[in-house]
């Protein structure tokens, strides 16, 4: 019939999918058609054999008139503007943000000297917008924690002491992302001394950015117990400065040690399963949080224990009592007064 006819035309010339091949966590199609030596021209399109119902082959050419026609083009429109969509997919070794780097090198000179305009959506276009999302909830996360530690501490510069985590703990988030993704350690090590293969920059996905909150968020807890153990030491038992840091960081060391025992073995596994099916969110927040872990844990009980001695070793920050500080008067406005209440006689 005419429908068998074009339906076995268009699976020799356009293929048909029969099958799918996974390798890794990606899912590619088995795709069959005809070599592209056997249908670059109208004389091989016209020898096509067809198959019929009862297994007997026809020509193409003996039930149907092959010659090329002119036809209108599809021509997709959005907000009144003619539009043209080209797909793209990230090859192994490469990411994202790469890949439309160098797409809009050579394309925006070409459509700005056409007088067109181009737009990057997809993957893309809500990475970026992840992206500029969590770098605002990231500021003002770090604005509340820096307020909350001023309350809590009733020092600013015990404060900012407690935020000298975020970086420490950053600086194993970063590692841990430059060991695991893109070429690994020993081949990025390796490229960027000019041996080996060329350089294969890491991935920073928005659930790699998602485990630098958390991880950040850990972090200062471990510097609050220290800080406010230190204070409770000197200003309850009346112990030396120098001997309440050894002895306030002796006696929190378990404590932290447990907090980050307990997060590394909940967070191995997830680690490990990188690059299996269903682990594209969970992965890179457990790899990062793991990397800031290692190191936040074992530099907050070198970094802090020194800052707070050079920081309050000679002029500790005491407040006159009844002179509250602006940040503490202003939360006072919001706190309720205590009822006033008297017994009539």
């Amino acid at each position: 019939s005419p429908a068998d006819a074009a339906e076995q035309v268009r699976e020799a010339l356009y293929g048909e999918v029969v099958d799918t091949v996974n390798q890794g966590v990606r899912q590619y199609d088995l795709v069959v058609r005809l070599a592209p030596e056997e249908r670059e021209s109208i004389r091989q399109v016209r020898d096509l054999l067809l198959r019929g119902r009862g297994g007997a082959t026809v020509r193409l050419s003996d039930v149907a008139d092959i010659g090329p026609e002119r036809s209108s083009n599809l021509i997709t429109r959005e907000n009144a503007q003619r539009k043209a969509v080209v797909s793209l997919n990230v090859a192994e070794g490469s990411n994202l943000g790469d890949l439309v780097a160098q797409v809009q090198e050579r394309v925006d000179p070409i459509v700005q000297r056409a007088g067109m305009t181009v737009s990057y959506g997809g993957q893309f276009e809500a990475q970026q917008s992840a992206s500029r999302t969590i770098l605002v909830a990231g500021v003002a996360v770090v604005l509340i924690m820096l307020m909350l530690l001023q309350i809590s501490t009733g020092s600013m510069r015990a404060a900012v002491l407690v935020m000298l985590n975020m970086p420490l703990a950053l600086i194993g988030g970063i590692a841990a992302i430059y060991i695991t993704e893109g070429g690994g350690l020993v081949h990025n090590t390796l490229a960027l001394i000019g041996i080996g293969g060329p350089y294969i920059p890491p991935v920073v996905s928005i659930a790699s950015l998602v485990g630098f909150i958390t991880l950040f968020g850990i972090a200062v807890r471990n510097g609050i117990l220290l800080i406010n153990h230190y204070n409770h030491l000197m200003e309850a038992e009346g112990v030396p400065l120098g001997e309440a840091i050894v002895q306030g960081s002796m006696e929190r060391l378990v404590p932290i040690l447990m907090t980050a025992i307990s997060a590394v073995l909940g967070l191995v596994p997830l680690a490990l399963a990188a690059g299996e099916p269903g682990s594209e969110l969970l992965a890179p927040l457990a790899i990062v949080t793991l990397g800031g872990l290692l190191t936040s844990t074992f530099l907050n009980l070198i970094v802090v224990p020194a800052g707070y001695s050079l920081v309050f070793g000679h002029k500790p920050e005491r407040r006159p009592a009844g002179h509250p500080s602006v940040l503490s008067r202003l939360v006072g406005v919001f706190r309720r007064p205590k009822a006033i209440t008297s017994k009539e006689s």
